[in-house]
């Protein structure tokens, strides 16, 4: 499994409905990026964060394997000194359909993989270095 940060194809866009899906968060409809992986059929897409005291939440959906799951977090540690940062996630909700309860051990893999790889901003991460730890 390997994530990487990019920007969605004009092709993808289409694929996975991300203009609908940017209607439902109230997206603006700019160029969209992603953490994809494209041979296990994931990715991760940065939503928003939270303003004042809720700066460090961030809303993320999360495709995994055809279903879209809407991910809240929050940084609870992390800084970035540099090129060189690192994260400590925690996960707020993650709205998961029952029938993927089964499923959640592998699921929560992904997430944190794609999580690992998107550092402090996905496609517009400067970091040449970044830790990320997980308190789930």
């Amino acid at each position: 499994m390997t994530f990487v940060n990019e920007y969605v194809p004009e092709e993808d866009i289409k694929k996975y409905g991300l203009e609908e899906i940017n209607q439902c968060y109230g997206k603006a409809n700019v160029r969209p990026d992603w953490t994809i992986d494209r041979e296990n059929d994931i990715y991760l897409r940065w939503i928003m964060s939270g303003e004042d005291e809720f700066r460090n939440q961030h809303d993320f959906t999360f495709y995994w394997k055809g279903t879209l799951i809407f991910v809240r977090l929050r940084i609870s540690n992390g800084k970035v000194l540099g090129s060189r940062g690192w994260a400590n996630w925690r996960l707020v909700i993650m709205n998961l359909p029952e029938e993927l309860q089964e499923k959640k051990p592998e699921i929560i893999t992904d997430l944190k993989a794609a999580l690992t790889v998107y550092k402090d901003f996905g496609v517009y991460s400067t970091l040449v270095e970044h830790t990320a730890s997980f308190e789930f």
